[in-house]
């Protein structure tokens, strides 16, 4: 990472005794996957149990807290660009310096970065410790000087798993569930298994419990998350697919989505109960990242090019109205315009819905560092270019074959335009905007699919 400052910092505060006698007030930005979302709601509840008040200002706030992503370079370029930013913004308005800190798997990978001088960052705390938070952060703000040092709490607990509490109005109107957390695949690109520590289930009951919670609150569907959602294994006692049964048992829960799956954990009998139980949606988001067995072997991937053929073939048969999502990089070391071809058709073949594609960036710490980066930037970005352009001519043909077809769909939020419609999402995760009147997040409509722009469809109620 380069040690060039994005922006101008603001000098630390001088020795001061801050007006602890009213309430403290927190501002958190979240970066990332849905896992940091999760996070930063079990933030905000130690935080607010501690007696800190959420604004949504910066500017108001005592703590600023940048809950952060290291899975790619360019997001923890954006999140340095960001503290400066957010100093100089506050320089500007003439607010007094904040408690300025780092959550999250920035705060793992590079905590001796992130403590020196040039960041002055006065918090720095890992996955693991946000329980911790509190009690760091009202000690920074009692007295903080330019001779205080960084309050650090790093370091994986593999016991340590957190319950978020439901959210009043979750995006997508479902709420996150995380059931384990960190990865023992080890896939050679990537960081994860060195921010988020080795693979640990959450306990069956702590889970059922959290759903149980979120059902109270008046919420009816739920996310599962995991790095390998697909992978969770209790005590060699329940896999995935049995903690599903588990959780389907709960009373007043209408659906059930999960990501991300791992193509190496995606068995028969996990792809049968999905089939045979509605309330699980026939979303399958399964990265393949490459379509050659040459770069899937040095990625450490598990499968080959047949293997996730044959798995689609296999859902496509037994998932009625099935829809796959994907991830894939371009650009490996070594990946030649055989092997990138081979990715090509890979994506032609089982016509995602939707791709996430990456140029690929050596990870600090992860095993293909090691590796010689030999694929040019430009041959990056054009490989980059050619496998977006193509998943838009697949994405087209789908939608246009939408056209007429009557959807069930779940509605989310009004929609910011045009006035009167809202959002909606069918089980198989295709965002549909309709004029649905005096709707209520989690109502159920029919819809005639009339068109579509870009990645969203718009229907009319039936």
């Amino acid at each position: 990472m380069s040690d060039t400052r994005p922006f101008p910092l603001a000098p630390r505060a001088r020795a001061q005794e801050r007006d602890v006698g009213r309430t403290a007030t927190v501002y958190i930005e979240t970066y990332g996957c849905q896992m940091n979302v999760y996070d930063t709601q079990v933030i905000l509840a130690r935080l607010q149990a501690a007696g800190f008040a959420p604004v949504d200002d910066h500017l108001a706030a005592d703590i600023v807290l940048v809950n952060t992503c290291s899975v790619r370079e360019h997001a923890e370029h954006r999140v340095i660009s960001r503290l400066g930013e957010l100093r100089r913004l506050r320089e500007q308005a003439r607010r007094p310096p904040a408690v300025l800190g780092i959550c999250g798997c920035m705060a793992e990978r590079l905590r001796e970065v992130l403590t020196r001088q040039k960041f002055r960052v006065d918090l720095v705390v890992g996955v693991d410790r946000y329980d911790e938070l509190p009690d760091l952060a009202t000690t920074m703000l009692r007295s903080r000087s330019e001779s205080t040092p960084p309050a650090v709490a790093v370091g994986h607990d593999q016991t340590v798993h957190y319950v978020a509490p439901p959210e009043l109005y979750p995006a997508n109107n479902s709420h996150l569930v995380t059931i384990h957390k960190g990865c023992d695949y080890r896939c050679t690109y990537c960081i994860v298994p060195y921010t988020r520590g080795p693979q640990s289930e959450k306990p069956p009951a702590v889970i059922l419990d959290e759903i149980a919670g979120v059902i109270a609150r008046g919420g009816r569907e739920v996310t599962l998350l995991g790095q390998n959602v697909t992978a969770y294994h209790w005590r060699r006692e329940l896999d995935f697919a049995g903690l599903l049964e588990q959780i389907l048992a709960v009373d007043g829960l209408a659906r059930i989505r999960f990501l991300t799956g791992h193509p190496h954990d995606m068995h028969p009998q996990l792809m049968d109960l999905i089939g045979r139980e509605p309330r699980i949606c026939p979303w399958l988001h399964v990265p393949a990242q490459s379509g050659s067995d040459r770069i899937l072997r040095r990625m450490k991937r598990r499968y080959t090019r047949a293997d996730y053929l044959a798995m689609v073939d296999y859902a496509r048969r037994a998932i009625p109205d099935v829809t796959f999502s994907s991830d894939f990089i371009v650009g490996f070391p070594g990946e030649t315009e055989d092997d990138f071809a081979q990715t090509l058709d890979l994506l032609r073949t089982v016509r995602f819905d939707s791709v996430f594609t990456f140029k690929y960036s050596p990870r600090p710490g992860a095993p293909a560092a090691k590796l010689s980066d030999d694929v040019p930037l430009a041959e990056k970005q054009r490989r980059l270019a050619v496998l977006q352009e193509a998943q838009a001519a697949i994405w087209a043909t789908i939608a246009a074959a939408a056209v007429g077809q009557i959807w069930p769909a779940v509605a989310e939020a009004p929609a910011r335009r045009p006035r009167g419609h809202w959002r909606l999402r069918t089980a198989g995760n295709r965002k549909i905007v309709a004029p649905v009147l005096e709707a209520a997040p989690g109502d159920e409509y029919r819809l005639r699919i009339t068109g579509w722009r870009h990645t969203t469809f718009v229907g009319e109620p039936v």
